[in-house]
């Protein structure tokens, strides 16, 4: 079996996506690398962290700098705080000043509502972080876990660019990345929670089906015609070979915009619930209210779901579920999945059923979102969806279902269930692998 290792010292865009991990790994909703285009200068955040242990939503700017840093850097935080209308802010640094001097940032910074923390010895970093992160339990297997589905992101991002400069007749490679940059950028400089939802689900509407399109593309039809879906061909190239092609990342875009729908609509309830007007004020035209002019499935379906005692932990658990835990329920552990999801999410044992039926409720599909493989591979999983988390989920069961980490380990029926999860974890070490 494939595998790959995460480098020792983490230095760059490596620190930042630890740091990330490290409040992904105790229950923060976190956005990554969002840019704002300008003519001369990009805009572009570092870490959004989103608490759930509020209502409503508790929201926080993170900038992380590996490398030298000064005035200038905490007032750019604090510009870009201003700018967003957050006003907390949090940088944390890889190089320490000299002890007065670090004291004499830590205070002016803090007049600037920013809490300046310095992590110059990664073995010291939970204790640095640990009042940020409500003092909770850093686990080591969730923060490398995360930092490798943060890397397997990075190179699909990576790969889409590469192949859109060099294959500019191919339309698919310019609508993915034209979709991931309005999910993932584009539309969170909006600041009506409500307006959000509209043009994140706009967006969902602009590129229907953008997986079936590039599909076709590939087998030489146009990108443009009306396809339900992927050619039989491409289907099992990508799920029963684990091919390293486009819908390894036209999938991935597909999921990661539900979402982002998903999250921005859940949040609209909760800004409702607290009545902050400034965040939920409809701004339609001709008096059309945007949130009316929503497909009346989605509305009835966000009401359905709202009614569930954790709804506002799903966008939580869909983050854990889909990029850590790979999509999928190993059914010789489900009882210990359901467990671990719950300690991971906040949402108890006995509700976990209702998140996971959350998406198709939101996102109705004709034959569900969820697949079994039994009696061949004991996994449940869901549909369409990117092999190489698929392998993150893999690789995270090794970790805490078998002493030795070893895959063999794990306690598996069905005929093909450990094929399968070997395929999927060799797919995703050929990711990492990739640098483009």
């Amino acid at each position: 079996m494939a595998s790959v290792s995460l480098p020792d010292l983490p230095k760059g865009k490596e620190f930042e996506e630890y740091i990330s991990a490290c409040f992904q790994s105790v229950g923060y909703y976190i956005e990554r690398n969002i840019i704002e285009k300008g003519t001369e200068e990009v805009l572009e955040l570092d870490i959004i962290t989103t608490s759930y242990y509020s209502c409503p939503p508790e929201i926080k700017l993170v900038e992380v700098k590996s490398g030298d840093w000064g005035f200038s850097d905490l007032f750019k935080v604090y510009g870009w705080m201003n700018y967003l209308n957050i006003s907390q802010g949090l940088f944390v640094v890889n190089k320490e000043k000299e002890i007065t001097k670090m004291d004499f940032y830590k205070e002016k910074a803090k007049k600037l509502n920013i809490e300046l923390i310095p992590i110059s010895d990664l073995n010291k970093s939970k204790e640095a972080l640990s009042e940020l992160l409500n003092n909770s339990t850093i686990e080591d297997v969730d923060i490398s876990n995360w930092r490798f589905s943060y890397w397997v992101e990075r190179n699909l991002l990576k790969k889409l660019n590469h192949k859109k400069k060099s294959n500019p007749d191919r339309k698919c490679f310019k609508s993915l990345d034209d979709y991931y940059f309005k999910v993932n950028s584009g539309i969170f400089f909006t600041e009506s929670i409500v307006q959000k939802v509209s043009e994140l689900y706009s967006a969902f509407q602009e590129f229907p089906l953008i997986s079936a399109k590039c599909g076709n593309e590939l087998i030489g039809n146009t990108f443009d015609g009306e396809y339900e879906e992927l050619p039989e061909k491409i289907y099992k190239n990508t799920y029963y070979n684990c091919t390293y092609n486009d819908i390894q990342i036209s999938t991935f875009i597909e999921h990661r915009a539900r979402l982002a729908i998903l999250k921005n609509a859940i949040d609209c309830q909760l800004y409702k619930k607290a009545g902050i007007e400034n965040k939920i004020k409809d701004i339609g035209s001709n008096k059309k209210m945007l949130f009316n002019k929503l497909p009346s499935s989605f509305k009835q379906g966000l009401e359905e779901i709202s009614k569930n005692q954790y709804f506002h932990r799903y966008p939580i658990f869909w983050q854990w579920f889909m990029w850590i835990f790979g999509g999928f329920i190993l059914k010789d552990y489900k009882e210990e999945e359901y467990k671990n999801l719950s300690q991971k999410t906040g949402i108890p044992p006995e509700e976990i059923p209702n998140a996971l039926e959350s998406y198709q409720i939101l996102f109705p599909r004709d034959d569900g979102w969820f697949m079994d493989l039994s009696p061949n591979s004991n996994i449940i999983l869901m549909k369409m969806f990117p092999v190489p988390f698929m392998g993150i989920g893999t690789n995270y069961r090794r970790y805490i279902y078998t002493k030795s980490k070893k895959l063999e380990d794990l306690k598996l029926s069905g005929n093909h269930t450990f094929d399968d999860l070997v395929k999927w974890n060799n797919l995703t070490v050929k990711v990492l692998q990739n640098n483009r």
